[in-house]
């Protein structure tokens, strides 16, 4: 099926505030995950420098990790920025996220069994590619990475099903 990548911004839009139950006005950009036209005119000139945008690929969403570490979804791929560098996961390339394994809250183990959505911690979560390779990448619990969880879980649809018109 093909799709422009406004059609994908609209789209990764849509999953995010529906995960929320809000209207995008009603967001403010400075939500932990949050819509990337929303957050502030320096922080988005800021990370568009970084990110090495193809032609025609948009950022669409922005996971605020810590200072320096973010994680952008694009209308192709999930992108994290730290102070080191960047990584990448193609859309095409994912296939499933495994979510938080565990973490750890004040010296307690928290497993999946139970649901836990604490808001200020980090914790590994697990990205499954195609090739079966995991990639784990900290991010924060709560309702931002619950809220990230809950959209990552749908670009494999992106990477599958749309062909990106260019």
């Amino acid at each position: 099926m093909e799709k422009t990548a406004e059609n994908i911004k609209k789209q990764l839009e849509f999953w995010l505030l529906k995960y929320y139950c809000k209207e995008k006005n009603e967001l403010s950009g400075k939500e932990l995950f949050t819509i990337f036209d929303l957050i502030s005119q320096k922080q988005k000139n800021e990370i568009i420098n970084l990110l090495k945008l193809r032609e025609n690929e948009l950022p669409v969403l922005y996971l605020k990790i810590s200072e320096g570490k973010s994680i952008i979804n694009t209308t192709e791929r999930f992108i994290k920025l730290t102070d080191q560098g960047t990584e990448e996961i193609e859309y095409k390339n994912f296939k499933e996220h495994k979510g938080f394994d565990r973490f750890i809250i004040k010296k307690r183990l928290i497993s999946r069994n139970i649901t836990v959505k604490t808001n200020g911690y980090l914790s590994p979560f697990a990205l499954k590619l195609k090739n079966d390779e995991i990639i784990e990448w900290e991010i924060p619990t709560g309702t931002a990475g619950f809220g990230f969880w809950s959209v990552t879980k749908k670009c494999e649809l992106i990477g599958r099903k749309y062909d990106v018109i260019k």
